[in-house]
């Protein structure tokens, strides 16, 4: 009986001690996670390209594959005389971008003297099977724009091209989507910084103050502005002035009607990368806000994922 009972103990001291070493690795395993400060995220933006697929489809509001007919007279007599604008007419077959229900669409480009590469495939592809990128009209009514001479903003219509820019289309909206897209969001002191700025835009007398601050951080607030600028509350200043850097601009400051956070956030960013995702720097529908989002998240994914030195160890 005794020996039974000294078998039974040391049952239970073997399995304590084994409990005990496991609760040990536990402690040790948490302690090493909580310990252990995640990769900071960087940021490469010199690294975005001028011209690039993907940029393309982030900037352009629909993509539209159909047929479109140019008056060639007429495009010949602006490329001697000077720039200016031409309308075309696009019979639409389908569309990879954007809502529309319309079987025609009527669009405007401007034609700049001497015509540029892009622009040949005007000829080129006239009256042929062709994909073109379309952005909003800055004005907010009339014809919409082709997206001009960034890339490849007319090119012919093949099975291959469709599939390309389909899968675009799909990659990016998987990218932006929340639960991917805020993995690339930063938690520091400027996205802090960010965040005050905007709850001061909800209080007039601290609004203009803001605008401006946010501004001169220039850079270091893009990554928390774009973050944190799918806001549609109302701003207490529905009103901003920025300093129009380039030389060649009509105006010394450019003057915007923002209604709500994610319109002057917008404003802020074209100021500050020199890029645009979107025309709703004086307020937009609902679509326009949502695609101008979608590319300034795009433009941030790209900045963060395209740099080599986020992917060294």
């Amino acid at each position: 009986m005794e020996k039974k009972h000294l078998k039974i103990l040391r049952n239970v001291r073997f399995f304590t001690a084994i409990v005990t070493l496991a609760m040990m690795a536990g402690l040790t395993s948490c302690s090493k996670t909580d310990d252990t400060p995640a990769k900071p995220i960087k940021y490469n933006f010199s690294a975005i390209p001028q011209k690039a697929l993907w940029l393309d489809v982030a900037k352009s509001q629909f993509i539209i594959a159909g047929t479109f007919q140019v008056d060639t007279i007429k495009l010949k007599e602006i490329i001697k005389t000077e720039s200016d604008y031409l309308e075309f007419i696009l019979s639409i077959d389908s569309v990879l971008k954007g809502d529309l229900q319309s079987k025609e669409l009527s669009f405007t480009k401007y034609i700049e003297k001497p015509l540029s590469s892009n622009d040949s495939n005007l000829f080129l592809l006239n009256g042929k099977k062709s994909i073109d990128f379309f952005i909003e009209n800055p004005a907010g009514d009339g014809p919409l724009f082709m997206l001009g001479n960034m890339g490849n903003s007319l090119i012919s219509k093949t099975e291959d091209t469709i599939k390309v820019i389909t899968n675009e289309v799909k990659r990016q909206q998987e990218i932006t989507d929340d639960k991917t897209f805020f993995s690339i969001c930063p938690n520091d002191k400027n996205s802090a910084r960010v965040k005050k700025l905007i709850a001061d835009m909800h209080n007039e007398a601290k609004a203009n103050d803001a605008y401006i601050e946010l501004e001169k951080m220039g850079f270091d607030a893009v990554p928390g502005i774009i973050c944190q600028m799918d806001d549609r509350r109302e701003l207490a200043l529905k009103q901003i002035s920025l300093e129009n850097k380039n030389p060649d601009a009509w105006e010394a400051y450019s003057h915007y009607n923002p209604e709500l956070v994610v319109d002057v956030l917008d404003a802020i960013l074209d100021q500050i990368t020199g890029q645009n995702f979107g025309f709703i720097e004086d307020g937009g529908t609902e679509e326009k806000r949502a695609n101008t989002v979608r590319g300034w998240r795009t433009y941030l994914w790209h900045a963060a994922n395209d740099s080599l030195e986020q992917n060294s160890p």
